[in-house]
């Protein structure tokens, strides 16, 4: 059973409140906070991009759809619960205040009409993991930080057994990364059976909370 490697002990998760609602995670260079409404005009500049969203599960974003996805994460991190959750991040670079990247992680799928999140295709002791870059903030190490936090925050905060996260095979990057961290391949979905109509075949990597 594959385990965490060390992440730096200042990547350390604020306790949360409530048990439902994140408080902001720290790490030495990243303030990791539940994304609002104002963060969509600079979330918008990178995902409408076609070579940052080559390897996501949507095209590039008009003004309009990042605000309406923007809308739609913050109602759903409002409707999880300490079972099924659905929260996006927005990565704050600490010394300057400006945003260099967003996050996810949920258990759940949208929402009930009734605004309460059904459960997803995973059970409740297990997470997805997805995140993405600024390109302009390449290469420092910025999203190995935020993704080792959120990580930390899934195994302490949210008590989960197991952390999964796709990501396409040619995207060698994202694969380092998530290898770095410890996770390990334990699924290939060919291109013939992608879902989101980029046509490459994608992989799930798997972390399992580390045994004590």
């Amino acid at each position: 059973m594959p385990s965490a490697k060390s992440i730096p002990d200042k990547t350390l998760p604020i306790p949360s409140s409530d048990g439902a609602t994140p408080a902001p995670i720290e790490t030495p260079r990243l303030t990791l906070r539940l994304t609002t409404e104002v963060d969509a005009a600079a979330i918008h500049q990178y995902r409408s991009r076609a070579d940052v969203t080559r390897f996501l599960s949507h095209g590039p974003l008009s003004v309009d759809e990042t605000r309406e996805r923007t809308s739609r994460s913050i109602g759903l991190a409002a409707a999880s619960t300490s079972e099924w959750f659905m929260y996006p991040w927005t990565m704050v670079d600490r010394e300057t205040g400006q945003l260099v990247g967003d996050a996810r992680v949920w258990n759940a799928s949208e929402a009930s009409p009734d605004g309460c999140l059904l459960p997803g295709s995973i059970g409740s002791d297990q997470a997805l993991l997805g995140y993405v870059l600024d390109p302009a903030h390449h290469g420092r190490g910025l999203g190995r930080e935020a993704a080792g936090a959120l990580v930390n925050w899934l195994f302490t905060e949210r008590r989960v057994n197991s952390i999964l996260a796709a990501v396409y095979e040619p995207n060698l990057p994202s694969r380092r990364l998530l290898e770095s961290l410890g996770f390990v391949q334990d699924l290939y979905v060919p291109a013939s059976s992608d879902r989101h109509g980029k046509n490459m075949a994608s992989l799930r990597m798997r972390l399992d909370r580390p045994s004590s």
